[in-house]
Order: C-alpha cells, then structure tokens, then sequence
C-alpha cells in the first residue's frame, strides 16, 4: 500500500514537472533587423490631421506617448508585464513605423502594430474637430503647497501629481519647468507647469479639439486643473 501511494506521488509530480516546463515565457521580438512598416494614406491630408489621427488611434488601442518632437512621436504600450515601444514618423501621405522595443510580446507584436496602422487608416476617414483658437488662453493656474518643499523632493511630487490625473510629461526645460499634455476624449491639452518651494504655477500652451469660449473660460480645462492642483497639494503636504 505505501509502495503503491509512493508510485503515485511520482506521478504527480513528473505530470507537474511536465505542466510547469510547458509554460514557456513570451519571447522578446527582435526588432534589430525589422524594416519600417509604412502605413500609406489613401489621399494627402494635412499634418495636423494625420498627427490627430495617430494620437487619437494610440488612445483608441491604449498606447501613450512618451515623447514627440516635431512630426515624430515615440509611443509606447504598457500590456500586462510587455513593453512595446515604437517609433512614428508622419507626413502628408504616410505614417512610417520602426519597432523600437518588444520585450515578452512575441507574436502579439504584429498584431498590436497591425491593430495600430488600422486605427489611424479610420481616424483619418473621419473629419477631424479642431476647436478654433481661443482669442484669450485661460488664465495660469496657481497651486500654493500646504508646506514649503525641498527642491530635490519637487520634480517627483509633481511627476507623482501628474501620472495620477494621465499627464504625460513631454519635456523638462533648462530651467526645470515641465512641458506636460493630457490627451483626452474630450480634447488634448498641453500646459507649462513652472515651479519653486511655495508653489506651482501652471500655464496653458495649447490645446485640440477643446471648447474655450472667446473669453478664455472652459469647463472641462477648468476641471482638469481643479483635480491637477489637488493632486500637487496632496503630493506636496510633508
């Protein structure tokens, strides 16, 4: 009896042996090699068109922008332990794609760029919104800290603000402001945020796509700083 639980312990674990060494971990795609893909637009459309189309496709398939400099954006989609990170480069006629990173993503890899290339093809079938310049920019939002800061605490208790409410910071100037945009369903929005250890100062640079009254006044930019501000105070209490 005892010899025969024996045999059968050992089964179990050599089938448990076999199971564990059936999980193989995703493979990294290497992209070293890979040419561009070139998504060729159906008609020349305006740059500014094409780059809405490409910004509202990565929010569509939940990729964010990690930098953008002039008609080129590198995005990048966080998908459960996998990175991917690409490259995109655009003009009036096509939008051109390198890889840049695909840790753990294996054959997904394809298929979320494919997913990609898709999505900017139909945003641009679309007619694309863009709210007229607002005669006056809303007014600069002040947020006063509850304790003066150490500067050396400041950056990260403002980037901590900012990834909380989906900002994305794009660029850190010499004299240490940040140039940071948020991009919304309902419009994107990029402002200047300049700092020292009483208080923040955020100005508007920018925006797509959102409504601001002739006056400068718009609610959901007035709420977006609402919940910034709270967000900096909070981070910004010891």
């Amino acid at each position: 009896m005892v010899g025969h639980v024996a045999r059968v312990g050992v089964v179990v674990v050599g089938l448990l042996l076999v199971v564990g060494c059936g999980k193989k971990a995703v493979p990294d795609v290497d992209l070293s090699t890979a040419e561009p893909r070139q998504v060729l637009l159906a008609e020349q459309h305006d740059l500014a068109e094409v780059r809405a189309a490409i910004i509202n496709a990565m929010s569509s398939r939940g990729w964010v922008a990690e930098q953008e400099n002039g008609a080129d954006i590198v995005a990048r989609l966080p998908h459960k332990g996998v990175t991917v990170r690409v490259d995109m480069q655009y003009g009036p006629d096509r939008v051109t794609i390198k890889g840049l990173q695909a840790d753990g993503a294996g054959r997904n890899y394809d298929k979320w760029v494919a997913n990609l290339e898709s999505s900017i093809r139909d945003a641009l079938k679309k007619p694309v919104v863009v709210a007229p310049v607002a005669a006056v920019p809303p007014a600069p939002t002040l947020a006063v800290f509850e304790v003066k800061q150490k500067p050396e605490n400041l950056k990260g208790a403002l980037q901590r603000a900012l990834t909380q409410h989906s900002w994305v910071i794009e660029q850190e100037e010499p004299t240490g402001a940040l140039i940071a945009r948020l991009n919304h369903r309902k419009g994107l929005v990029r402002v200047r945020i300049s700092y020292d250890t009483a208080q923040a100062t955020i100005t508007y640079v920018m925006s797509e796509s959102l409504d601001i009254d002739p006056t400068g006044r718009s609610a959901e930019y007035e709420k977006w700083m609402r919940n910034l501000v709270d967000a900096i105070r909070a981070n910004t209490k010891s």
